[in-house]
């Protein structure tokens, strides 16, 4: 019977119930929603106790906990909206990327590195909504390593090394992790009454639980908790999801504040921070195409972000001066804003093989959404994502410097549409990954140098605010970098001589540019690395500790002035970035407290 035709011939009752049933799942859709802050009524030229810059990640949890003064008021500004529904089903996170939700930005073509990218451009997705970043990421909670904060501490201060940073990490976390929960030595560096949901994904079923058996064959020891400090083997990552629904600052903070005190304002775009006498005393910011002024009883806190802040501190006078004079804006203070951009290098390579580690067909998906809709549970419900930590040989056998990240997609599940938007390659490569998915399951590795030498920067295109700021990747400007590469894919690439893969009959989908072939292995390999490169998306530095900001956050030479965000990082961390952006967060609203007399 073909129902796709027309109607269904049946007895009333049972076109009741199904009537019933299509009725029930479209009402559960409302329950995706979530108590967003409303728009405040807030009128021009008011003046506030505290101006937080930007809604994300570290701007949600700041604004919350400043709140929590009753008798301070704190006027939060974003420049996106709301975050849309697929923002809070963990399934459907990759789908707002490059949507109006994301600020879609891509790095300059340097003619040389990620040649293999179309237009030579290395995407950098950034939430554009409530919760920032934290409302389109995959969810996974990483610390990085002990080492990355003494780094910090040594151009920051002792305020910034590990055990420092430790405690305000544990002050978010809520752990409900079985596994973890139930390790006493674990359990040493978690917290459990914090507000930000951390849970498992040891999930039955799940094409990892495969690849997870094949990195153990090849010799990785299984790890249990992998933000644990002395971690090196392969893991499941813990993830900030609470009963099925994405967790983040906004959701489990932002969200939760019923003070009268805190105002947010949406879909306002602040242009410039205003500066008298080098203090800092409000902001400019557009809403609508109106202009409006916010002034600071107290502090100006900028937390727009590692691309965004350094643009609006430039285009407010702060930052070097050649870049300032050559855009003709008058210089408040010289300082090496938008230099020192950190992030990891990515290079994607991938498997074939017959299926059997990823199987999923159309009748699947539409059973998870309903299934989902129904009680929450179900693939929608969680995203399972695990990794391998390497070691490099001549190091600390206990610190990673690199990471093998694998990601299942079905036969067929692939389109030419989807590489092009999702992984950003030239036309050609994407013609030929779709093509061998179309026979075979594509297992994909992410081989991530994590503690990367090579600096970039970031700098206004103009000293127009509504566009985009230029980024400079500077992938590879140390060469160290890319000689690295090739131990590490060779061993991600072992993974089809495994007793599973050979199974499958897998192999490595040839993606070698025409310029790389004829050459040694290892010469290939960093020919490939140079031309596939692209961003893993946790880029900081551009506003760092130790150059343009002080270690209480405070940018140096302009009064009631602070930065926390991502962009304060000396370095990039071993591991995704947004744990540690709560973190800062965390510190920069105990020094506000405590500069303020009513830290508590």
């Amino acid at each position: 019977m073909d129902c796709s035709l027309g109607a269904c011939a049946g007895a009333g009752p049972a076109g009741a119930a199904v009537a019933a049933a299509l009725h029930f799942f479209a009402a559960a859709q409302c329950l995706l929603n979530e108590p967003y802050p409303g728009q405040a009524d807030v009128a021009n030229e008011t003046y506030f106790d505290f101006i937080v810059v930007g809604g994300g990640t570290a701007g949600a949890a700041l604004a919350a906990r400043l709140a929590e003064q009753s008798c301070a008021s704190v006027l939060l500004l974003e420049a996106g909206p709301d975050p849309p529904q697929e923002s809070i089903v963990p399934g459907f996170s990759s789908f707002l990327k490059e949507s109006r939700y994301d600020w879609n930005f891509t790095s300059v073509d340097d003619g040389v590195t990620s040649q293999a990218l179309a237009r030579g451009q290395q995407k950098q997705p950034r939430g554009r909504m409530l919760g920032g970043s934290g409302s389109l990421n995959d969810m996974v909670y990483s610390r990085g390593h002990p080492s990355d904060y003494y780094e910090w501490a040594q151009v920051a201060g002792d305020a910034w090394n590990w055990t420092q940073v430790l405690p305000y990490f544990k002050k978010t976390e809520h752990m409900t992790d079985p596994k973890i929960i139930k390790n006493i030595e674990l359990m040493r560096y978690h917290g459990t009454n914090g507000e930000i949901e951390v849970s498992g994904t040891d999930v039955q079923g799940s094409p990892n639980a495969k690849l997870l058996q094949a990195f153990g064959e090849m010799g990785f020891p299984i790890v249990d908790d992998m933000t644990y400090p002395h971690k090196i083997g392969a893991g499941r990552f813990s993830r900030t999801i609470r009963h099925g629904r994405r967790d983040s600052s906004l959701t489990a903070m932002l969200n939760k504040v019923q003070n009268r005190n805190l105002y947010v304002l949406k879909d306002t775009l602040v242009t410039k921070i205003l500066i008298e006498n080098s203090t800092a005393v409000g902001v400019k910011a557009l809403s609508n195409g109106e202009e409006l002024f916010f002034y600071a009883n107290k502090e100006v806190i900028v937390s727009a972000g590692t691309f965004n802040t350094p643009k609006l501190l430039m285009l407010s006078g702060i930052g070097p001066r050649a870049v300032l004079e050559k855009l003709g804006i008058g210089v408040v203070q010289d300082l090496p804003v938008g230099e020192g951009l950190d992030d990891h290098v990515m290079v994607l390579y991938h498997i074939a093989a017959d299926q059997g580690t990823c199987p999923l067909n159309e009748r699947d998906a539409y059973f998870d959404v309903i299934k989902y809709l129904y009680d929450g549970s179900g693939r929608l419900s969680y995203s399972d994502t695990i990794g391998v930590y390497l070691p490099q040989k001549g190091k600390d056998p206990d610190v990673p410097y690199f990471a093998i990240y694998p990601t299942c997609i079905a036969q067929g599940l692939l389109s030419y549409d989807q590489c092009m938007q999702g992984l950003g390659y030239t036309s050609e490569t994407c013609m030929a990954l779709s093509e061998a998915n179309k026979q075979s399951e594509l297992i994909t590795l992410g081989v991530v140098l994590l503690k990367p030498q090579s600096r970039g920067r970031v700098t206004p295109a103009s000293a127009d605010p509504l566009h985009d700021p230029r980024i400079h990747s500077g992938t590879f400007s140390d060469i160290a970098d890319m000689e690295q590469f090739p131990e590490a894919v060779k061993v991600a690439l072992s993974l089809v001589n495994t007793t599973h893969f050979k199974k499958l009959r897998a192999h490595v989908v040839d993606l070698t540019p025409e310029s790389c072939r004829g050459l040694d292995e290892e010469a290939v390999i960093r020919c490939q690395v140079r031309a596939l490169a692209m961003a893993a998306w946790h880029s900081v530095g551009t506003a760092r500790l130790g150059g343009v900001v002080d270690a209480r956050l405070r940018v140096r030479g302009v009064a009631a002035l602070r930065v926390a965000d991502a962009s304060v990082m000396p370095s990039v961390i071993r591991g995704n970035t947004n744990a540690a952006v709560v973190m800062i967060a965390e510190k920069a609203a105990h020094f506000i407290k405590n500069d303020d007399g009513r830290d508590n």
